[in-house]
């Protein structure tokens, strides 16, 4: 049972031998001593980093596994995340992913990198963490853990000062609109982004069962609300415009002191910009209407004022030719479709509206609200500030 791992650094390619692992093993059969076998062994390629102890798996990963694997006093790191993307959703084997998105994550580090091309995008006060290395035979990606930091979720759920809340919405807003208006048409990113699975994998999941959740929650246009979602979701597997991140919601956000970190950029892709507005959208209104505390809805509408105000200003007079009236009502009608998933949908489950009934006031008026965005994008005010 030899297998040959092979292992992208910073800085060399390795080529190491497994005498105990079969590479054809089925990764549904995967256990936690298997995996720590294998990251054990990946780590030791590289350059200046010793392990301390056993790596730890880390809980809240929905796409992929994750582990921190800590480093001894005068390793390079401090420690490390290693991530492991299988041919499925990690909470929810039953759904398949294609495990190439791992891939597209490890691009975006690269290039966003400090020798990257977008490198000029990203400073200290927000950027994604620092490749390490890639090992492609078992889809596993190493980088820089950026601290052991809240997420924007956990964040907001606690006092902020108001001007706290609405610059991170600010510098999130600005570094998107950046994304969006530099690699705009830039045919080298649209084939390193070129993420069709993905894409096809979110109008099968998403905007295909619009109709279905409209359904469940008893909406009388529910045939209306479906078939507009679902031609938003052809429309997405047309070639794109921009790199979207394409997981622009709260928990991929770190909050280090004045820093933020983006992270989970296996969804990337080429595409429409209204996928990142009307994501991070969609889950900041929910935030705000179904509140976790009594901070989180101040901090939620802050966010979302400083984002949605600073990327139409970032923007300038590119705006028309990067998102425009179109990209308004897209978003509107994304913005929709995840709140569907998200209250009535397979997404549900361990988030804001776990639990609820469909005729729970909080689920009327979140499905009710995501049927007007999808069928009247243009008489709605969430997007209105960029108009």
């Amino acid at each position: 049972m030899n297998e040959a791992v092979i292992i992208h650094s910073r800085h060399e390619t390795t080529v190491v031998k497994n005498e105990e692992k079969d590479e054809n093993m089925d990764p549904h059969a995967f256990n936690d001593r298997d995996m720590e076998f294998i990251l054990e062994k990946l780590v030791q390629n590289i350059p200046d980093f010793r392990m301390q102890s056993k790596p730890v798996r880390l809980s809240g990963g929905l796409l992929n596994y994750v582990w921190r694997i800590k480093g001894e006093i005068g390793s390079i790191y401090p420690s490390l995340i290693a991530k492991w993307a299988p041919p499925f959703i990690a909470s929810n084997p039953q759904i398949e992913l294609d495990p190439g998105r791992i891939i597209i994550e490890a691009n975006a580090l690269k290039i966003f990198g400090k020798a990257g091309s977008l490198s000029y995008l990203t400073n200290e006060k927000i950027r994604l963490p620092e490749f390490v290395f890639m090992d492609p035979t078992h889809n596993i990606l190493f980088m820089e853990d950026v601290c052991n930091c809240p997420d924007l979720s956990e964040w907001i759920q606690l006092p902020q000062e108001n001007e706290k809340a609405y610059s991170i919405g600010k510098r999130i807003g600005t570094f998107i609109a950046n994304v969006h208006k530099y690699s705009a048409n830039q045919s080298d990113l649209a084939l390193q982004f070129l993420n069709q699975r993905i894409q096809k994998t979110r109008l099968e999941v998403l905007y295909q069962n619009v109709k279905m959740y409209a359904q469940k929650a008893h909406l009388e246009n529910a045939d209306d609300v479906g078939n507009a979602a679902l031609a938003y979701g052809k429309l997405l597997q047309a070639p794109g415009k921009v790199i979207i991140m394409g997981d622009l919601w709260l928990p991929s956000i770190i909050v280090s002191g004045e820093e933020l970190r983006i992270i989970d950029w296996e969804l990337a892709h080429y595409g429409r910009p209204s996928q990142d507005v009307g994501h991070l959208a969609a889950h900041l209104w929910m935030h705000i209407h179904r509140p976790p505390s009594k901070y989180t809805a101040d901090n939620a509408r802050l966010i979302l004022q400083g984002f949605l105000e600073n990327y139409r200003a970032k923007l300038g007079k590119d705006f028309n030719r990067i998102f425009g009236v179109d990209g308004v009502q897209e978003s509107s009608i994304h913005f929709g479709s995840e709140i569907l998933a998200r209250t009535v949908g397979y997404f549900q489950t361990g988030y804001l509206y776990q639990g609820l009934d469909w005729d729970h006031p909080d689920i009327q008026q979140a499905t009710q609200t995501a049927a007007r965005h999808i069928l009247n994008p243009s008489g709605e005010k969430t997007f209105d500030i960029l108009n």
